[in-house]
């Protein structure tokens, strides 16, 4: 159900980009520069990511008590089947990480215009996923231990998610005008809300502090902590990526 309902998603998120385009059958255009396009390549690696994971998936596709497709050869851990595995596994990081690099290569928007863009975008993804796993867990239940253990990793990616904003947020302010400028919409100004509220605290420090509270004797409590630590994890991710894209300014031409 999980690989299902992931691959649904992410399809959505891909008509959704298509239709963005205006004109949508000029999206196999976007395949045409994988040499010196990010988008190119995050575009190849969503098809190549859906087709293996797809093939891979259907092989656990029960019907009538049976699996009609466990006969295929990269069925379950086969030799093709982790190759597959991997591929996907490839393919699904340069995705993660694709946003943060095409913002990276944008000289004209100097707050952008910094390695520290990818690099929260990667972690908060990772932390996005430990956050997905104990909600997860109340319909599908896991040993406290591994709750446990889900806990303290995402105790360290959150830290480390806000380290990194918070060194993305002090080279801006140090840095070129429009870059300054940027960092005053989001700790000030109109953008302040999406980002200081809805992110640095409410998708980082809240969770933060519920996850360091989530080894509860009780295992049900324990469980409704860490997922409400993970819901507003996601959350604050979606409230990151808008407002680091909104605060983008342009730098003046001389």
């Amino acid at each position: 159900v999980a690989d299902l309902v992931s691959m649904i998603v992410i399809g959505v998120g891909g008509l959704i980009l298509i239709a963005d385009l205006g004109k949508p059958w000029r999206v196999l255009r976007a395949l045409m520069n994988p040499r010196t396009s990010w988008i190119s390549i995050c575009a190849i690696c969503d098809f190549i990511f859906l087709t293996l994971a797809g093939l891979w998936a259907i092989c656990d596709f029960e019907w009538g008590g049976g699996h009609p497709f466990a006969h295929l050869p990269w069925a379950g851990n086969s030799t093709l089947g982790i190759a597959f595995q991997l591929a996907a596994a490839v393919d699904a990081f340069i995705v993660i990480i694709y946003p943060g690099l095409v913002l990276a290569y944008s000289p004209s928007i100097p707050f952008w215009h910094t390695t520290l863009i990818p690099l929260p975008f990667l972690r908060f993804a990772f932390a996005s996923a430990l956050g997905l796993f104990p909600i997860f867990a109340v319909v599908n239940p896991v040993s406290p231990e591994l709750l446990g253990d889900c806990a303290n990793l995402d105790l360290i990616v959150l830290a480390s998610v806000l380290l990194l904003f918070l060194a993305h947020i002090l080279q801006g302010a140090y840095g070129h005008m429009a870059a300054r400028i940027s960092v005053q919409r989001l700790m000030r100004e109109d953008l302040n809300l999406p980002f200081v509220w809805g992110t640095l605290v409410g998708g980082i420090l809240v969770p933060l502090l519920l996850v360091l509270n989530g080894n509860a004797p009780d295992g049900g409590m324990q469980l409704a902590i860490l997922a409400s630590a993970g819901v507003l994890t996601l959350v604050g991710n979606w409230f990151s990526k808008y407002a680091i894209i909104k605060a983008g300014m342009y730098a003046p031409l001389l």
